[in-house]
């Protein structure tokens, strides 16, 4: 498992078609702001990331195979092991 940005997906997808891609995006922008704040990061860096999001989701979700909203932490894990256990399953045949 990668926990990689949408560049380093688009490498993965390119080297290994069959990798399995899982988008994870914010509920909206603005509680994307109100996170990056909460965790103290510098305000030039908050506008740098929601910047570098806007131009990324779009790519995002167009390579990956599965797109989950981390609007709740609980159910987004619940939610990507049950893909990776539905992939898996479905994988092996």
């Amino acid at each position: 498992m990668l926990e990689i940005e949408v560049d380093g997906a688009q490498q993965v997808r390119h080297r290994h078609p069959e990798a399995l891609l899982i988008f994870v995006m914010p509920p909206s922008r603005e509680e994307q702001q109100r996170r990056l704040r909460g965790r103290g990061d510098a305000e030039d860096k908050v506008v740098q990331r929601l910047r570098k999001a806007e131009d990324e989701e779009p790519v995002g979700k167009a390579i990956s195979d599965y797109i989950v909203v981390n609007d709740d932490l609980q159910r987004t894990v619940d939610e990507l092991v049950a893909i990776i256990a539905k992939e898996r399953e479905r994988r092996a045949g």
